[in-house]
This record gives C-alpha cells, sequence and structure tokens, in this order.
C-alpha cells in the first residue's frame, strides 16, 4: 500500500475496482476471522467468563463436577502462545489499521483505533502470565478486556474501510458533499502540494 505516497490524490474511495475488491475480501476474511477467534476461545476455555479464564490457563483437573477435562497450560505452551499471537496479531492489526489511515477518518479516531488494539495486544500477551490458580479477581477480566480490545479494534478499523471504500462515496454524493481530501502521511497536517 506504497501508492499513497506515489500518487496524488489517492484515496481507497477512488482506488480502482480490482483493489477495492481485493481489500473487501481480505477485510471480510478478517471479519468473519473476529467471530472464528471467539468462538475458539469459547470452545477451549468452556465460556467467556473469569471463571473460564483462569480454567483455560490453569485447568480444571481438581473440578470433579466439570464434564470437560482441561489440563493446565504448561510454560512452554504459554511462551508458544505469545509466540504466535506476538507475530500474527501484530501483522493483522498493522495491516487493518493501515487500511484505516487511507480513510478521512480524523487522526484522533485513528490513533485511538491503534492505542486500542495494540494497547489490547499488548494486554492479552501478558495476562495469561499473571493470571494464578483460582485468580477470580481483575486479572483474569484483564485478559478477556484485552482480547476484546483487540477484536474491536479489528472490526471497527475493518468496518470503517469497507464503508468508506463503498458507503461513504454514494452518500457523498447523494448528498452533493466533495470528497474529502486525501491524507498525506508525508506531509500530516498539510494540503498536498
Amino acid at each position: 500500500m506504497t501508492r499513497p505516497f506515489k500518487e496524488r490524490g489517492f484515496t481507497l474511495a477512488r482506488a480502482d475496482h480490482s483493489t477495492r475488491v481485493l481489500v473487501t475480501a481480505f477485510l471480510l476474511c478478517v471479519i468473519i476471522g473476529i467471530g472464528v477467534a471467539i468462538a475458539q476461545y469459547a470452545g477451549r476455555a468452556g465460556g467467556l467468563g473469569p471463571r473460564h479464564a483462569v480454567e483455560w490457563i490453569h485447568g480444571n483437573e481438581t473440578d470433579f463436577d466439570a464434564t470437560v477435562l482441561r489440563v493446565a497450560k504448561s510454560r512452554a505452551e504459554l511462551l508458544a502462545f505469545t509466540h504466535d499471537h506476538v507475530f500474527s496479531l501484530a501483522m493483522l492489526l498493522f495491516v487493518v489499521l493501515h487500511l484505516v489511515q487511507l480513510t478521512p477518518h480524523r487522526s484522533r479516531t485513528k490513533i485511538g483505533l491503534t492505542v486500542l488494539g495494540f494497547g489490547g495486544l499488548l494486554g492479552t500477551l501478558g495476562a495469561p502470565w499473571l493470571i494464578g490458580p483460582g485468580d477470580e479477581a481483575l486479572r483474569p477480566l484483564l485478559l478477556i478486556a484485552s482480547g476484546s480490545a483487540v477484536l474491536l479494534s479489528l472490526l471497527l478499523g475493518s468496518l470503517a474501510t469497507l464503508h468508506e471504500m463503498w458507503s461513504a462515496p454514494l452518500w457523498r454524493r447523494r448528498r452533493r458533499i466533495p470528497e474529502p481530501p486525501p491524507p498525506d502521511p508525508m506531509f500530516p497536517g498539510s494540503e498536498r502540494p
């Protein structure tokens, strides 16, 4: 996506049809992936509550009433979880939020989505290491909230980009509102020369 650095006046709304279809297909896969991630975590942990977060990490081997046995994660398994997620989620956040940068949304909104996504990623990576056995206080909620922040950032970024590519230009044309100026990453806050 180096095109905005090279082509004057480029925005996602002005991109050629094939580029918009490619980006749309990618973002739809991201949105589907968000749903799959929630279902997968709920299935592995047994639910989405704080007790389930603790159970996902420390297992439920001492709960004789449990219908599904969950084995405690070893240090190596937690390290593998951290390793896999730090690279894959950071790259996914970077790509989706980079696309958001090519929309006319305010800088504050773009920065907010970035802080939400990457802050959530840091919490998601750190929380499993902080949660102790039988812990049902704030630390399990940190895991749930931070994971939700990552997914929310991806969802909002995807929807904002899809909206800008497909609905916003039609809406602006119907209301005879001029297209907003394209973002200029080389000279933020100024008009393109």
